[in-house]
């Protein structure tokens, strides 16, 4: 069941890590401005940190 799974086995955070791994490359590349890798990086922040909240919750 959900409450059962770790952080790390939810496939949700592994999606916004790789977004974060993602933001962090294409930033150091010059493919992307501060500002939109910022932009970015918060929103699969929040996707992480929601996907925790509701495993608790």
């Amino acid at each position: 069941m959900a409450e059962d799974k770790k952080l790390y086995q939810s496939k949700t955070v592994w999606t916004g890590i790789a977004g974060l791994v993602t933001t962090a490359g294409a930033y150091f590349a010059g493919e992307m401005g501060l500002v939109s890798a910022i932009q970015t990086a918060i929103t699969c922040l929040i996707g992480i940190f929601l996907r925790q909240g509701m495993l608790k919750g």
